[in-house]
């Protein structure tokens, strides 16, 4: 049984990451004990909340006091890089909510620390596990080499989510917090989706907007479009919408995916359509799902004693692309990579 314990006790690491801890599928190969949680206020709530996990005010108190095998970082961006460090310096297996450091020069860091060590590290991409990414991938994987390929992903919010409503402190909309707005929090997922499925980036070209909520000091909207040996994605993000929609479109010459949301995925070849059924990302109970199985590769390269050394490279590329949309916007111009 691996014991672990949570760095951040805000809504994520709640509603999701604790979740799937609790879910059926885990719960006899991992438990989670601790919890590190600054917040005199929250901590003294989550504590009767949670009476079965011992909770602490620092990453030190914690580790002089419990014996654990691995650390799940559920703070916001800027705090990510000293507790991944905190966790080399102690041997200890790691997961680190994305994006995985604030800057490109701390993903150079601490790529540089990860890439042979001898621990399990692994970010949360847990996109990569739904049924709906993984029918796109494994639509491009049977296309001749030669075939291009359109990728189109649209995220459309209201706001960016506020968080802890104890803390009353979005920080998602803070830059020093947060790294950046809707492209740093959302758009890191569609980064490494379009890595995943398409190889090594090209180029790229972004333009960030405020299109709705001037008062944030980061953007609400986000246009990113990356070139690919393989074709082209295309990114449209934004918090500046009257209401939640995801879609998205894979096109090619022999193949083309069509999602709107909900259960339905249309796929068309030839003249012959077809409708899959896959889960609701958006349901919460799949949601869950996808850090279960995220959860479960960890576990797996923990017992197997693997290298990280895929994930830590997934990790910084997604960092390293982001850094050159966000240059991109700044210098108005296509960023060659």
């Amino acid at each position: 049984m691996l014991k672990g314990a949570l760095i951040g006790f805000g809504k994520i690491a709640q509603n999701s990451h604790l979740a799937a801890y609790f879910n059926n599928g885990l719960k006899n190969k991992v438990s989670l004990t601790a919890v590190v949680e600054p917040d005199d206020l929250n901590r003294a709530k989550s504590k009767a909340k949670y009476p079965e996990l011992k909770f602490y005010k620092s990453i030190e108190e914690l580790l002089n006091s419990n014996d654990i095998d691995f650390l799940d970082i559920t703070t916001p961006p800027k705090y990510h890089k000293d507790v991944i460090e905190a966790g080399i310096k102690n041997n200890l297996n790691i997961i680190s909510e994305k994006p995985f450091t604030l800057t490109l020069n701390e993903a150079e860091e601490l790529y540089g620390k990860l890439k042979n060590y001898n621990k399990y590290f692994i970010p949360c991409h847990q996109y990569k596990f739904l049924p709906l990414w993984r029918e796109f991938k494994e639509q491009i994987t049977r296309l001749g080499s030669n075939d291009k390929i359109f990728l189109q992903f649209n995220v459309f919010r209201q706001h960016a989510d506020p968080g802890l409503e104890i803390f009353n402190n979005p920080w998602r909309i803070n830059k020093e917090v947060s790294g950046g707005g809707i492209l740093a929090d959302t758009g890191v997922h569609y980064l490494y989706l379009s890595i995943w499925m398409l190889g090594q980036p090209l180029k790229v070209t972004t333009n960030i907007f405020n299109l709705a909520h001037h008062d944030y000091e980061v953007e609400d909207t986000a246009l990113t479009t990356i070139e690919f040996e393989k074709g082209l994605s295309q990114i449209t993000l934004t918090w500046g919408s009257n209401s939640r929609l995801n879609s998205a479109n894979l096109v090619s010459q022999n193949v083309n995916l069509k999602y709107s949301g909900g259960t339905n995925l249309v796929k068309t070849v030839g003249n012959n359509e077809e409708i899959l059924t896959i889960p609701d990302p958006s349901d919460k109970k799949n949601y869950t799902a996808l850090y279960v199985s995220l959860f479960e590769e960890f576990i797996k390269g923990i017992e197997n004693g693997l290298k990280p050394t895929g994930w830590v490279n997934e990790a910084y590329q997604s960092i390293k692309l982001m850094e050159a949309c966000y240059r991109s916007a700044k210098e108005q111009r296509t960023i060659l990579l």
